[in-house]
């Protein structure tokens, strides 16, 4: 009988151990996942790309609102 709950008590000491080393490992590898971060940077890298080819080409941007009364702007040259 006291070999039946000893030899239970080292199995449940040693799940119990393997799932707090996984846990720990888990925790270390998503404390280095930062999807914002990620985000921030790709969209930077579109928008610098986007920038440096409009620069290039001369070409200019304008943000007019949903109502304005400019619904369009020629490009100069």
């Amino acid at each position: 009988m006291y070999s039946v709950l000893g030899f239970t008590l080292v199995v449940v000491v040693l799940i119990f151990l393997y799932m707090r080393h996984s846990a720990r490992r888990r925790k270390k590898h998503t404390a280095q996942l930062d999807s914002v971060r990620d985000y921030h940077a790709s969209y930077d890298r579109i928008r610098i790309r986007r920038e440096l080819r409009d620069r290039h080409s001369g070409y200019q941007t304008y943000v007019t609102k949903y109502n304005s009364t400019e619904d369009y702007r020629e490009r100069g040259e």
